[in-house]
């Protein structure tokens, strides 16, 4: 059986952020509380969350499986800035299209392919949409944060760049059936050339996160929420009750809190044992 919301708050494991130090019980209480509610809005919206530590590598099956109504969204041990921060940027895609279609209504074979039946003079025109959305929802972390959930503190992506096709290089990444790749700026390759795309991109992005938009984001996000709520499989322990939860290292057997899908002992583990 996947992981759930609560068998991630019941097993925190250490983090770079040292979160469980650094925040108040009170903050971990409301990541917490927050971490539940994206759970009931997903599901709300006809999304089943996987909380497992293998992100990378389920949204990799995803791919090859085409439209399935899955969220993988723990790829690493920090809770608070790491998880929560991917969870709102879950949130923002989501709004950014149809929740309630698979991957919001976005090709999975982005953003470094399109479907074969778009003529490649009209490539760029057709990623430009979708690195719209991942540029918002690379953006408005905090904002969104803070409206939905009141918190303050800083969150983490869950990448150290954002995720766009930008067609007219030279890179070249695997796509599903269905799709053809795309030539692109890559961010290692073309460094400069990506990230001024990007920072062009995200300065737009900003924008689009009015008032009346949040106002939007919110009556949105609650409406889903109280229906997720109401179709919960089991009642949640108190949100304080597990933020008191002290962080250990995982068992020999637990997967690796780098989300590698291998074992701790046959992973990370066997550095630390090193």
């Amino acid at each position: 059986m996947p992981a759930t919301v609560v068998d991630a708050v019941q097993t925190p494991y250490p983090c770079q952020c040292a979160c469980h130090e650094r925040l108040t019980l009170d903050e971990r209480a409301a990541g917490i509380e927050a971490l539940y509610r994206f759970d009931d809005a997903m599901r709300g919206w006809g999304q089943t969350v996987i909380w497992d530590l293998a992100a990378p590598t389920l949204w990799r099956l995803q791919q090859q499986l085409g439209e399935v109504k899955w969220v993988a969204v723990r790829d690493g041990a920090c809770i608070h800035a790491r998880l929560l921060g991917f969870c709102v940027h879950e949130t923002i895609h989501a709004l950014c299209g149809d929740p309630t279609a698979p991957n919001y209504g976005t090709p999975v074979g982005l953003p470094y392919g399109v479907p074969e039946s778009v003529p490649p003079a009209e490539e760029a025109a057709y990623l430009h949409t979708y690195n719209q959305h991942e540029a918002r929802a690379w953006v408005g972390l905090a904002t969104v944060a803070y409206k939905l959930f009141g918190i303050e503190w800083t969150l983490l992506p869950a990448r150290e760049v954002g995720t766009y096709g930008f067609a007219g290089g030279t890179a070249l990444c695997d796509v599903p059936p269905g799709y053809r790749r795309v030539p692109h700026y890559d961010h290692q390759q073309h460094t400069r050339r990506y990230l001024a795309l990007a920072h062009k991109l995200e300065d737009e992005a900003i924008t689009w996160f009015t008032p009346q938009k949040l106002d939007e984001i919110e009556a949105r996000f609650r409406e889903a929420e109280a229906i997720g709520k109401a179709k919960r499989p089991s009642s949640y322990p108190p949100p304080r009750e597990a933020a008191r939860i002290k962080p250990k290292q995982p068992g020999r057997n637990d997967l690796c809190i780098c989300g590698s899908m291998r074992k701790w002992k046959q992973c990370c583990g066997a550095q630390v044992a090193g």
